[in-house]
């Protein structure tokens, strides 16, 4: 058995991770974005001044700094230990996505919260959980003979899905739209929305509404297999994560339900993650270069036969 990076470590860098992603959205939900004006200063100081929005935006810069070289360590530690050709490529792709994620965390402020580029910032650090829980993969994962392919299917398409959603989340709150339908289930009192704001909060809304079904059936459809845990953790995180999303609203947003939210949309991101793993759908990425074309080369031989 290939040697492992400690399991406490790997678990450190996920939990680290999980905090960053939930800590910066705090600092979206307090305002405190453009507390330090600058970067990678504050004020032009290295010690800011002693604020409150000063002190939740610098404590995000310096909690990433301690995420980074968490993550670098882990990833590094990890391509050492186990020198398989998918562990170097996801590994070496993590890097370059942590990299691109400093990038993107300088300019989100340099340039006063464009919303594109923070949207793309917390897209970019939902792909950098998924691929280091990916690289943590145990060698203990049950394996996709165990699990139907209708269940790998419904968690490939739910990853894809629940990812433009959490995309779109972050867009509805960096554009300032959490209220953009300020009531439940209408929209200022319509069926439908008016104005692009409106229209964006009232997909993302109802996107999340339809998900909870898809959830609760991939959980069934799981239900008879070693993922049936996870299955079941994922429709109870989707349900929690509707009833937070109608509170904020109810509620008009306060910091500690958006806070919330955001976390439990983390919490499924990676469970749902950790699901497909053991359906198989990520063995490609595990496999040699060779062996990974070998399905497309052995498909094109068919259609030319054909």
């Amino acid at each position: 058995m290939p040697a492992r990076p400690p399991r406490a470590l790997a678990w450190a860098a996920v939990a680290a991770l999980f905090l960053l992603m939930t800590l910066g959205n705090i600092v979206s939900a307090t305002g405190s974005g453009l507390a330090c004006p600058d970067w990678p200063l504050c004020h032009g100081r290295l010690i800011p001044p002693l604020r409150p929005d000063v002190l939740v935006e610098y404590g995000h810069r310096l909690a990433a700094a301690i995420t980074s070289i968490l993550l670098v360590t882990t990833i590094l530690l990890t391509m050492r230990r186990r020198r398989s050709p998918g562990v170097r490529r996801i590994g070496g792709g993590l890097l370059v996505l942590l990299g691109v994620q400093i990038g993107l965390g300088g300019v989100t402020v340099l340039l006063r919260l464009p919303h594109l580029i923070s949207t793309a910032h917390l897209v970019n650090a939902l792909l950098i959980l998924a691929g280091l829980l990916v690289l943590q993969r145990p060698a203990g994962i049950p394996g996709p003979a165990a699990v139907p392919d209708k269940v790998r299917r419904l968690a490939v398409a739910g990853l894809l899905v629940l990812l433009a959603q959490l995309a779109l989340g972050g867009y509805v709150r960096h554009t300032g739209a959490g209220l953009a339908c300020p009531d439940f289930p209408l929209c200022s009192g319509d069926l439908l929305p008016r104005g692009w704001l409106a229209v964006a909060h009232w997909v993302h809304r109802w996107l999340g509404m339809t998900l909870l079904p898809f959830f609760i059936h991939l959980a069934l459809a799981a239900r008879r297999t070693p993922l049936a845990r996870s299955g079941w953790t994922v429709a109870a995180l989707g349900g929690l994560q509707v009833a937070l999303g109608i509170l904020a609203v109810v509620l008009q947003l306060p910091p500690a339900v958006r806070a919330a939210h955001a976390a439990v949309g983390y919490a499924l991101w990676g469970t749902l993650v950790w699901l497909s793993l053991g359906t198989g759908a990520w063995s490609l990425a595990f496999a040699p270069a060779r062996a990974g074309r070998q399905p497309l080369l052995e498909a094109a031989g068919a259609a030319r036969v054909s």
